[in-house]
């Protein structure tokens, strides 16, 4: 993954004044089409105190109001600790990180702000949750404040990730009865901090969309969800963009994951008092831990439900319609896509090897109580015995479809269809595809994997680097109605949602189509049998 450049000499310093707080420093950034200044940046601002190794799996603390912001932010912080993958595929590479990644990027149009202020785009990177970082270097937005009259603040917090993130225990409720699911407490504190804090920056609070891509659309439905059942907390999202990830599993319990914890302690030997487990857990080096992860059978850190922060009835309420009830009093507008080729890239990471290791590896994800009528979904895996010539490649591909689906296709289809079926309308439900790809990409993934899964991020935030000029007019086609999205137009122009069956296609040769979705029938078809294993 390539990063965030620091600024340096050639970015010009702007101060901005947080009255009470302090002065900050940020820079201005060239767009690479003109060459002119078109965003102003403001690196690794703090959102809340910072989490070090004594405070490891804790709940931060959010920044008091006498802190003084007064610096320079023109460095890139660090990325979370994260393990690394083997496989090329994903470019998570071993390099410096920290836990303290409590702090936000927030990029700025230049120039005078609309009345009221900037909309914001509350952006949470994807990773499947274990890996990425908030610097990568596709999400900034000085090249389409180049090429668009309409604009909004980017705002993109760092989170706790994989073990740091979302380790989950009774010991640890023994300590704090909230103390799970760290890294969406994160997500909301910064939330919550761009709601209080992004006036100052030319920004509107009452104009939040909150999004994300991969495990960001996933985090993204907690947050979301966590609004629904806590009206009385501050209801910032008005807008959600679940870009290739959405929710049809209710997370495990903490009793589920109970074994998880078990097994890090018995693989490092540790006895004695829950206290005593976790302070020796406190004590383990960061770099330590990044290597440690990999060695475990249940080394995927998710989302549990906790009864704080994911209620236990999420799933179940949006089966009934209680969800949709909800949605509705809420009154927010969706937008749902996908790339053409999800499956591809999820058959490439923790890829199993047996059957039995199937099982594990998706259990990895989701509960065990739905882990066998779920592979009953899929015949294909019933077709084809350990000492077939290709039995490797037969297995990746049916984990392929299974976790894909899981992740991106049925849960996205199962979840329009419950909002839709209980009386959510279908015009605040924006669907997409993306079939499209610069030519660029075919030195990175071979062309005839199409659209694999995340391969379209360069699109969404306009990173034009490596784009001709023809495909460049394809790309701003294509994003004009996100910018309407994003600064809430009621009319958007080139994109439909008169049926919540069809989608907006960008196609490979980049026309824009609103047609039937092929898929629809089998996604739903999966997400009902997923919801009927869960009730």
């Amino acid at each position: 993954m390539s990063y965030l450049a620091n600024a340096d000499e050639s970015n010009k310093p702007y101060k901005l004044e947080i009255p009470g707080q302090g002065t900050l420093t940020g820079y201005t950034f060239k767009s690479s089409i003109t060459g002119e200044d078109t965003t102003i940046r403001f690196a690794k601002v703090p959102y809340a105190l910072p989490i070090s190794a004594k405070d490891r799996f804790k709940i931060a603390e959010p920044i008091p109001d006498d802190f003084d912001y007064t610096g320079d932010y023109g460095q890139v912080g660090l990325k979370c600790p994260q393990p690394s993958v083997p496989n090329p595929v994903f470019n998570y590479k071993k390099s410096p990180s920290k836990e303290e990644i409590q702090y936000v990027n927030i990029f700025i149009p230049t120039g005078e702000a609309p009345e009221g202020g900037w909309p914001v785009f509350f952006y949470l990177h994807g990773g499947w949750l274990q890996y990425n970082s908030p610097n990568n270097v596709l999400m900034d937005t000085i090249d389409f404040n180049a090429q668009f009259e309409n604009k909004f603040i980017l705002v993109a917090p760092g989170y706790r990730l994989n073990m740091f993130g979302f380790l989950s225990s009774g010991e640890l409720l023994e300590e704090d009865p909230r103390a799970s699911n760290f890294g969406f407490w994160d997500q909301r504190i910064a939330l919550e901090w761009t709601y209080k804090y992004i006036k100052h920056f030319g920004g509107n609070p009452d104009l939040v969309t909150a999004g994300g891509l991969s495990a960001g659309g996933y985090s993204l439905f907690f947050q979301l969800a966590y609004e629904l059942y806590h009206p009385e907390e501050k209801q910032i999202i008005k807008q959600a963009v679940f870009q290739s990830n959405l929710v049809y599993c209710q997370p495990k319990t903490i009793e589920e994951t109970q074994s998880q914890f078990d097994e890090i302690c018995a693989k490092l030997g540790y006895t004695g008092t829950g206290a005593e487990k976790l302070a020796k857990l406190r004590e383990l080096d960061s770099s330590f831990i990044e290597d440690f992860i990999p060695t475990l059978s249940m080394h995927t850190f998710r989302a549990v439900t906790d009864d704080k922060f994911v209620p236990s009835g999420l799933i179940a309420d949006l089966h009934s319609g209680e969800f949709t009830k909800k949605m509705i009093a809420k009154d927010v507008k969706l937008l749902i896509g996908e790339a053409d080729n999800e499956p591809w890239k999820y058959s490439m990471l923790n890829t199993p090897t047996t059957k039995e290791d199937l099982k594990l590896q998706v259990e990895n994800y989701y509960p065990a109580k739905v882990i066998e009528p779920l592979l009953k979904v899929y015949p294909d895996l019933y077709k084809f015995e350990d000492d077939d010539p290709d039995f490797q490649e037969k297995l990746r591909l049916v984990f392929g479809d299974i976790t894909a689906d899981g992740q991106v296709y049925a849960s996205e289809r199962g979840f329009i269809n419950q909002l839709v079926k209980f009386g959510y309308p279908q015009e605040k439900i924006y669907r997409y595809r993306i079939s499209y790809r610069a030519a660029f990409n075919d030195a990175i993934v071979p062309k005839e994997l199409k659209v694999i899964h995340a391969l379209d991020f360069t699109l969404w935030f306009y990173y034009m680097k490596q784009y001709t000029e023809e495909e460049r007019k394809v790309a701003t086609a294509w994003i004009t109605p996100l910018v309407d999205f994003l600064n809430f137009k009621d009319d958007i122009d080139g994109w439909k949602a008169t049926d919540y069956t069809k989608l907006n296609l960008l196609t490979a040769e980049g026309k824009i189509e609103y047609i039937e979705d092929t898929y629809w029938a089998r996604g739903v078809e999966i997400a009902d049998e997923v919801y009927k294993a869960q009730l």
